[in-house]
């Protein structure tokens, strides 16, 4: 019973030494992956006699197949110290490299870079061009810090690689482990002089990623340029060279630099789309779509450039151009569960309501969750509140770990149909299954201020602060009811002054400030944290409060031109409205 147990186990391992038996003398195959840590343990295998095989594959003796058997099982049951010892026992009676390299896999699993190093040395006589080997050659020598091996055996990873060109970004990642950047560059810069490369690309394009990682952009544009310069319409170091620019913020030079490079290279599809990121992400979004709709001209089937385009196009609402797009990817049969998701959202803001319900029934995968809830959130709109609830419900039931996410979008649905009470009975039954929750207690706390609740609001946020005294939003918004509510001025400022220390320019928290300041009777120190707040914005509910305070300091002229911006840019917002209203103040008094 227990061979039957142990022949799956171990019956590959026995035909891979069939294998290497049979192909004595000829080329090694590919290397062989890591060895992978999960694999399901076997029972321990006590001796050779234990073996499923009533005899040895010709060519294999009993010592080798006992020796690639007990690393098999050490190697099953995470016992990468005695895998290592038996794969390389294995190797020097096989004189096979696939076992040696097993056996250094095994070290570096187990920790063992001695042994590892030990174990490669026979790997590398066994193949000695090998090119993982040298990698993990250069590897192990950076860590033991022996830079002259190190160098030694990137010498070789450079001359052995198999694509040209592609030896020293090789090098460049291997040098990656050392934990400074700037000796990252250092030895690199060596192994570039030993080799006599200052010319070629490759070597100034390898040395450029290593001068960015160490900060040093002048180098990494300086080796970069040199790149480019060695081979002449060369596009990663042209890429290379913008993004570097972007990253100083120097969005204008690489804007400018990336032109010169397509009017070079015009119809260079990578250097099109790099064009179109940065008007993103100048926030340019019509010269994006531009852009996007060159390279489609081009070629109108390209799977990536469609889908940035319907992204794009349906951010800035040009739902047919977004539709145009998606269906193409439809056509395409390309990531069709994304697609069918994004349709839907195009369907909902066009307003029709049962094609996108149909694109997000469609939807599964990463994205199913949210298209159940826009399904949830279509069904509340259209007054099928239960439904929507319903199926909030079953979301839950079938992922309990986004539970409070779901019922805080349950609650909002409710409020948004002004149904507050049965919000709030949402938010109870949260707290019941999570009562420190502070999402749903902040949540409830703001739902407590739109029913004029401040004992709530209090209770709540008090609750939070217990567990964690510096949550900011927290602090704020008690601060602030406590202000706009109550007459207890000293302990608002006090919540308020606490916040503006843990973020100091939220505008938020400015306005906060300024307002409890002008409750306190201090309308000119309230007017510097008021306009402070709208410097990093327009907001209508700050310039409501500003408006009032220049009102109480006489400055009335003033008050009407911020009250009339307002209007301007809100004018259905119900604070600004609320408190015009209060100073009888409209369109008709500027």
């Amino acid at each position: 019973m227990r061979n039957r147990i142990l022949a799956p186990v171990l019956l590959a391992p026995l035909l891979a030494l069939a294998a290497f038996a049979s192909s004595a003398g000829q080329p090694p195959s590919a290397a062989t992956p890591p060895e992978s840590a999960s694999a399901p343990a076997a029972p321990v295998l006590e001796s050779p006699l234990e073996s499923p095989v009533a005899e040895s594959p010709p060519g294999l003796s009993s010592d080798l197949i006992y020796a690639v058997l007990v690393a098999e099982v050490a190697l099953q049951r995470g016992d990468y110290a005695a895998a290592f010892e038996y794969f390389l026992r294995a190797a020097e009676l096989a004189r096979e490299p696939r076992l040696a390299e097993r056996a250094v896999r095994s070290a570096l699993n187990a920790k063992r870079s001695t042994a590892a190093r030990r174990a490669l040395e026979l790997w590398t006589e066994l193949e000695p061009d090998a090119p993982k080997a040298h990698q993990l050659a250069a590897f192990l020598a950076l860590e033991a810090g022996d830079e002259e091996q190190a160098l030694a055996a990137l010498e070789r990873v450079i001359e052995l690689a198999g694509v040209p060109g592609q030896g020293y970004l090789q090098a460049a990642q291997i040098l990656g482990r050392l934990p400074d950047p700037a000796d990252r560059l250092r030895v690199m810069r060596t192994l570039v002089e030993t080799l006599d490369a200052e010319d070629d690309a490759d070597a100034q394009f390898a040395l450029a990623t290593l001068a960015a990682a160490a900060d040093n952009d002048a180098a990494a544009m300086e080796l970069a340029e040199r790149a480019a310069e060695l081979r002449p319409g060369w596009r990663e170091p042209r890429l290379f060279l913008v993004r570097l620019l972007v990253r100083r913020e120097r969005i204008e030079q690489a804007q400018t630099r990336l032109d010169r490079y397509l009017a070079e290279a015009p119809a260079d599809r990578e250097l099109m789309l790099m064009k179109a990121q940065l008007h993103m992400d100048a926030e340019e979004p019509e010269q994006a779509l531009a852009v996007f709709d060159e390279l489609l001209e081009e070629d109108p089937e390209r799977p990536d450039v469609l889908m940035a385009a319907a992204v794009l196009a349906l951010e800035t609402r040009e739902l047919d151009k977004a539709r145009d797009h998606l269906e193409a990817l439809q056509r395409l049969e390309q990531r069709p569960h994304d697609v069918a998701f994004l349709l839907g959202q195009v369907e909902e803001q066009a307003g029709n309501h049962d094609d996108a319900l149909a694109y997000y029934a469609r939807v599964r995968g990463q994205n199913r969750t949210s298209a159940q809830v826009r399904i949830a959130s279509l069904y509340a709109e259209e007054g099928k509140i239960e439904r929507a609830r319903e199926l909030l419900q079953q979301l839950r039931d079938r992922s309990p770990g986004q539970a409070v996410t779901l019922y805080l979008i349950e609650a909002e649905l409710l409020r948004a149909q002004e149904l507050d009470r049965r919000a709030l009975e949402v938010y109870d039954e949260a707290l019941e299954e999570h009562p420190d929750n502070a999402d749903l207690l902040y949540a409830r706390a703001m739902l407590a201020v739109a029913m004029d609740d401040v004992a709530m609001l209090e209770r709540d946020l008090r609750r939070i602060l217990v567990d964690d005294p510096d949550h900011v939003d927290a602090l704020n918004a008690l601060g602030y009811t406590l202000a706009d509510r109550t007459d207890r001025l000293d302990a608002a400022l006090a919540f308020i002054e606490r916040a503006l220390q843990l973020r100091p320019e939220d505008p938020a928290i400015l306005d906060s400030m300024g307002w409890v300041l002008y409750r306190k009777g201090q309308p000119e120190s309230a007017e510097d944290y008021l306009r402070r707040a709208l410097a990093h914005g327009f907001d209508a509910e700050i310039a409501a409060h500003l408006g009032e305070v220049l009102w109480s300091l006489g400055r009335r002229e003033e008050a009407r031109e911020v009250w009339g911006h307002a209007l301007d840019e809100a004018p259905e917002h119900e604070y600004l409205l609320r408190v015009l209203n209060r100073f009888r103040f409209s369109h008709t008094d500027r």
